[in-house]
């Protein structure tokens, strides 16, 4: 689900997507190399329009979020991408750049549809590898009180957000009043978060320093639950509809507007 460089982590997902874009400009190198046109400025053109209305279609859609801290716009680690709007807009960009140099079309087309099935192997590749882990995992966590309990069990029947966190990670810190919010906001939404390999005391006296008032709050003293979804960046957080069926991931801080997208899904 993620991949950790060094002190880097990136969402599988949207390693995926770098990846084939980088195909997609070697591809336009060696094929302007063979044509003498330059065809990269359009790949680039084309990708920047597209990430570029993307964007902007998402902070239309969840505008009323972002008018509460409008500097979370430009903050798109949150992941807050509109796909299709964003190939509309990466197409109709790579319509104005055979209109202005005809002569661009075909390197451009194949540098494009390189990136284009690139990234639908890889994606196809990944699906089809975790397609069946993309469940509600069965791992056995502790409550505060110490009482155990199934993850797959405890939740059933409801949509469920699982939000993987630690007391020295700050961007995890920083989602606690997001998901106390979300937890009033939703109350048919079980918001569970679980902590990953601190001690008990130290997440007790966490809670009363940060005074949070979330409902579910688990422990997973060995990080059973990073090892079983092949994530070790925190935050993670996954969300999960009432047949208990992954439906959305989210790899880093999240923001109010991300976090209604992924909610909305799974409700």
């Amino acid at each position: 689900m993620s991949i950790t460089f060094g002190p880097f982590a990136f969402a599988t997902t949207h390693l995926i997507f770098i990846v084939a874009a980088l195909l997609a400009f070697v591809v336009a190198w060696l094929v302007s190399r063979r044509s003498n046109h330059r065809v990269a400025d359009s790949v680039f053109n084309v990708l920047a329009v597209g990430l570029i209305v993307a964007r902007a279609s998402f902070v239309i859609r969840y505008f009323e979020l972002y008018a509460e801290a409008p500097w979370q716009i430009l903050n798109v680690r949150d992941g807050g991408f509109d796909l299709w709007a964003g190939v509309i807009g990466g197409a109709l960009m790579a319509v104005w750049e055979v209109v202005r140099r005809r002569s661009v079309l075909q390197p451009l087309a194949i540098a494009c549809v390189s990136g284009v099935l690139a990234w639908g192997a890889m994606t196809t590749w990944y699906d089809y590898k975790y397609g069946e882990e993309l469940w509600v995992p069965e791992v056995r966590l502790a409550t505060l009180d110490d009482r155990q309990v199934w993850l797959n069990r405890e939740y059933r029947g409801k949509p469920l957000v699982v939000n993987l966190w630690a007391t020295w990670c700050p961007p995890c810190v920083r989602e606690m009043p997001l998901l106390e919010d979300a937890q009033q906001k939703w109350p048919d939404v079980a918001f569970v978060t679980v902590n990953q390999g601190d001690d008990l005391d130290l997440v007790l006296a966490f809670i009363q320093e940060q005074g949070l008032n979330l409902d579910d709050m688990l422990m997973d003293y060995n990080s059973t639950l990073s090892t079983e979804i092949n994530s070790f960046a925190l935050p993670t957080t996954l969300f999960f509809n009432a047949e208990g069926m992954l439906i959305d991931s989210h790899v880093g801080e999240f923001s109010a507007a991300r976090l209604q997208q992924a909610v909305d899904q799974i409700r």
